[in-house]
């Protein structure tokens, strides 16, 4: 009776077991699905790099020497880097500028979830067609921007025209800036168009306080 008994127990423990497996396999597909990629301070990753069909990103957040991080010096100048790269091996059209209208792009939001807004205004753009921006394999387009600027003007950083907004430079704390978009290239003659699913980009990030 009592091996009849530990026979039992043990069959529901594998069951339990099992379906434990299932739900965490269920939780990874979806998390694969939905395409999210988050970095934070202090971790070894300090740039968000990936390829999706063909179509190859790079985003993150430069210190004053321009290098890649994710913990900053109080008063220091913060730059956003995102680049978006045609590796499809064919031709497209595609108006990488729209991401400028986005109303996350570059936008940055403290730890208690207060909005603190951008550091710039995309300018107008007169361009009607599409054909008026190819975008062909190895093709890429860059945007730099940086959070502080002591007046208003426009500014080029990498291929981005925009108009800079006066800001001072983050006090001391945790923020994080992100942006999820669906991306879609546009055929070239012959051609089927190409779009992603949406895609989440997260870079959490630390300003810590300054050392007098």
């Amino acid at each position: 009776m009592l091996l009849l008994q530990n026979l039992k127990q043990m069959k529901i423990i594998k069951l339990l077991f099992a379906a434990l497996l299932l739900c965490v396999g269920i939780i990874g597909c979806e998390e694969d699905n939905e395409q999210i990629w988050e970095i934070f301070p202090n971790g070894k990753q300090t740039t968000i790099e990936k390829k999706v069909n063909g179509i190859a990103f790079k985003f993150c957040l430069l210190n004053e020497e321009g290098k890649p991080t994710t913990v900053f010096k109080e008063g220091e100048n913060i730059t956003f880097y995102f680049r978006i790269t045609n590796r499809t091996g064919q031709k497209f059209y595609y108006n990488a500028y729209q991401c400028a209208y986005w109303d996350d792009f570059f936008s940055v939001v403290d730890d208690s979830g207060q909005a603190i807004g951008k550091s710039y205004e995309a300018l107008p753009q007169t361009d009607i067609t599409i054909a008026t921006y190819p975008f062909n394999n190895n093709d890429e387009y860059i945007f730099k921007v940086s959070w502080t600027h002591l007046e208003e003007a426009v500014i080029k950083g990498g291929d981005f025209k925009y108009k800079s907004k006066k800001r001072e430079p983050l006090k001391a704390g945790t923020y994080y800036t992100s942006l999820s978009h669906k991306f879609k290239l546009t055929a070239v003659s012959g051609n089927k168009h190409l779009e992603t699913d949406e895609l989440n980009f997260k870079i959490n990030f630390k300003i810590n306080f300054k050392i007098e």
